[in-house]
This record gives structure tokens, sequence and C-alpha cells, in this order.
């Protein structure tokens, strides 16, 4: 069965979550640890996590698993928490109280509560080891024919001092494919997209049927140091255009404007040929950049999708920008 305890002290591959380890560390919790969303392309999930825990992806029987260990507040240089995300098949005949005690066996529950993803139905459960030197939470949710988890344990000390770590664990834990993203929708100017639950909704300009601009921004996806948290952002530009306008005239003014710091990466004609999309490096004095940008013309409106993500940043979410870039639907207006 793929969903085993594994409370060993198994060696993990101790990988930095972003690149760099930041972010305050685990023993000394006088003020709450920051927090990166993670995204994972195996699994099509996002978690926040702190940035300081290391990572590791792996996979048992038919599922896949990123697992993140911190250490412990006792005794720093130790692991001390343990937090094993995963998803596979839903095994059949099998109700989630009984999953369940393949991790709760032996121990105590104290409680049980339902929990939501995306609108599905599954259950969390709170246990402790019997002599009370470990606590548990665990997280099973079928979605779709596929389960999806969450599994914590640690020493009951670090534990109870990620308490808030884990609630925003719980509340943050995301499946991100498009079928399951937030819709954003302007039919004055044609527009359709959808972004993830996560990625706000910053600023609109505009609306008059004419133009329009909005802008949408990530969870903090790194953490530099002096706390300061890098996001990745999406602006969508949508105009009036002369008529007669093609994506390859529209697209051809557009590449003549830009600046000269933009230096093209990938060129590429997409969905079938309607839209155009290019990467760019742009780099400023504070750090390299990436830019991902769609061109679409439909009907008397131009469109641009424009996506902005430090390099490092950019490379860890580019499966998930890809997930967007398939919501993206010029309409003509009515």
């Amino acid at each position: 069965m793929p969903l085993s305890r594994r409370r060993g002290t198994s060696t993990f591959l101790w990988l930095c979550l972003a690149g760099l380890v930041l972010g305050l560390s685990a023993c000394r919790l006088g003020a709450p640890p920051g927090l990166v969303t993670v995204y994972s392309p195996a699994l099509k999930i996002s978690v926040p996590v702190p940035q300081s825990w290391r990572s590791d992806v792996g996979e048992q029987s038919a599922f896949l698993m990123q697992i993140f260990t911190g250490p412990s507040v006792d005794v720093p240089e130790r692991p001390g928490i343990r937090a094993q995300v995963m998803t596979g098949p839903l095994p059949a005949g099998v109700s989630l109280d009984d999953l369940s005690t393949r991790y709760t066996e032996g121990d105590t529950v104290t409680h049980e509560q339902g929990y939501s993803l995306h609108g599905n139905a599954g259950k969390s459960w709170y246990f402790h080891s019997e002599d009370g030197a470990e606590r548990s939470r665990l997280m099973l949710t079928p979605v779709d024919g596929r389960l999806y988890g969450l599994y914590v344990h640690g020493e009951a000390a670090t534990m109870e001092a990620y308490e808030a770590t884990l609630d925003a664990m719980w509340e943050g834990f995301s499946i991100e494919e498009a079928r399951f993203f937030e819709p954003y929708e302007r039919p004055d100017v044609g527009l359709f997209l959808a972004r993830p639950h996560s990625w706000e909704r910053t600023s609109v300009i505009g609306g008059s049927g004419e133009s329009l601009f909005v802008a949408f921004r990530s969870p903090p996806l790194l953490l530099q140091e002096g706390g300061a948290s890098v996001h990745s952002t999406l602006e969508v530009n949508v105009n009036t255009v002369e008529p007669g306008t093609t994506l390859e005239s529209f697209y051809a003014k557009r590449a003549e404007i830009q600046g000269d710091n933009y230096r093209l990466l990938d060129h590429a004609t997409i969905r079938g040929g309607d839209a155009i999309s290019d990467l760019y490096h742009a780099e400023t004095q504070l750090a390299d950049y990436l830019e991902r940008t769609i061109y679409f013309v439909r009907g008397d409106k131009s469109y641009i999708f424009k996506f902005n993500a430090q390099n490092v940043v950019y490379h860890q979410i580019e499966v998930w920008i890809d997930e967007m870039v398939q919501t993206f639907e010029p309409r003509e207006t009515s």
C-alpha cells in the first residue's frame, strides 16, 4: 500500500527549497518563520512552507511525494519535523478512515474534522504517540479518482512551535491544474483567463470596452536576505486595434519598440497559430529577470499577457505558468 507511515530517520537529499537557505531557523520561533509557496510540477500542487526547511521529491509505488524537513526546536542539529505531501491513485473500496489507520495505528487520535479541497470533501486527523513525545497531523482528500494528502509528524515541542505554520499549510494546499483555477472574465473587452487561487488581483485600469489593464501577483516564492519577498506577476493589456490588424502585423510593431535591455531567448507560434509566445531576458541593477509574453489578436482587440519573474523563480514555476497560459481565451465582444 503506498500510504505507509515511514516514520524512520531516513536520510534525505538535503536540497535548498529555492536554491538558498534563508529565513528564520525553526529553533527560534520568536517570530513566525518566513513562508514561501512551493509549486511542485510533478505533483501539480502548491503548498506554503518555511523557506528554511529542506526539500526532497520521491516516489513510493504509484504515489508521488514531496517531503519537507525542519530542525528540532530542542536540538537544531537534528530533524524535528517532517511534512509529506503526496498524490496518487485512489485505492478502490477503501474509506478515508481506513486509509488514515495506516498513519494513526497505535496512536491516540485527539480529534478529526472535515476538510475541503476545491469543494471536494476530505478529512483531517490530529493524533499523538502513546507517550506523548510525538504528534502528527494528517489530511486525506479524494478528487476525481486521485487521493491527495498532507502528513506532518514530529517532536511534540516542534509540532507545537510550528502550529501556525501547519495551519497555513492546511489552508494553502492547492491542486494546480487549470480546471481548479479561479476565473477572471471581462466580456466588455472579450477577455477570459483563470489563475491559481493564491495569485491575487492587484490592479485594474480601464473597463470602458476600449481598453483594459489588469495585474495579478503570485504568493511569495522566495525570501531574500532581510525578509523581502519575491513574487511573479501577470499583467494583461487589452487594447483596440485598427481594422485589418493581424497577429503578425501587431507583433511586428511590438517587437520594434522592445527595449535594448531585452534579449530574446525563445520565439514560438502557439495554440494552433493564433498566438505568439516570446521569452525575454532582462537585467537590472537589482536582479536578472525572465519575461514570458503571449500576443493575441482577436477581432478589433489585441491581447498581451506578460509574466515577469526573477530568473531562479521563473524556472521553478515555468510549468505553472504554462498551465495558466492554457486558460487564456480572447473572445469577440458582442
